[in-house]
């Protein structure tokens, strides 16, 4: 009974900081329906800030639940950019190597903005360097489908490490490569279309939740041009087991 009603309060606290994100997103955009910063596009040097709320579950030893929600902020932190909602399975294939595969959802608050939806699959790779050092590895595909019915087939690279500092804080660093399949618009670049370096620290803060916060540079292929964004991030992630 007690195992019941400790998972319960897990799982309502992680729902409420989700509902709590959703609700800011749809609050947020109903204020920006006023007057707003006038849009632009892409401008390099650009500060923005994302939260972001995640919850997992062990189904069983194998099989396991994950999603996540994230709010961007863009223009200097002035604008609501997008809401990204990422629901997903994962399959340990062993120890180190897991598949996993789901669905996303670009909800778009900005002009110039596309939403996009569609389906995604990884494969994943977790393990140690010299027995210690947390290393992780993921290739992931995803399947954009946009409201004007064009497509955008990409990969996703990601390689990252998290340096313990001391019994609470770690650091982490990380590195993701993009790379588009096709050219669903003028505006979009077959190849190496963006890379994401971050570096930033986390603890737990209680035994089934952890945070980390830290700073992205997205180097983005904007219309052949290359731009830089200055990506805060904040992360609360839920353990529902």
């Amino acid at each position: 009974m007690y195992g019941v009603a400790t998972r319960a309060a897990r799982l309502s606290a992680a729902m409420l900081c989700l509902a709590l994100l959703l609700d800011a997103a749809s609050a947020v955009a109903q204020q920006r329906r006023a007057p707003t910063p006038p849009p632009r596009g892409l401008v390099s040097g650009d500060v923005w800030f994302s939260p972001q709320v995640g919850i997992e579950y062990r189904i069983d030893s194998r099989w396991s639940f994950h999603m996540d929600a994230q709010l961007r902020y863009d223009q200097d932190l002035a604008r609501l950019r997008d809401l990204q909602v990422r629901p997903g399975f994962e399959y340990a294939l062993s120890p180190n190597w897991a598949l996993a595969a789901g669905y996303v959802q670009w909800t778009a608050y900005a002009d110039r903005v596309r939403p996009a939806r569609g389906p995604f699959q990884d494969l994943l790779y977790r393990g140690r360097i010299d027995g210690w050092l947390p290393v992780t590895g993921r290739l992931r595909m995803e399947e954009l489908f946009h409201d004007d019915y064009m497509v955008l087939v990409r990969a996703r690279t990601l390689v990252g490490l998290r340096l313990p500092l001391d019994d609470t804080w770690d650091l982490a660093l990380s590195d993701e490569v993009f790379v588009n399949a096709n050219k669903d618009r003028p505006s979009r670049t077959t190849g190496f279309a963006q890379n994401r370096l971050f570096v930033g620290f986390g603890r737990p803060i209680t035994s089934f939740a952890k945070t980390s916060f830290g700073y992205e540079l997205d180097t983005l292929n904007n219309r052949g041009t290359w731009l830089n964004v200055h990506n805060f991030k904040v992360n609360l992630l839920f353990s529902l087991n």
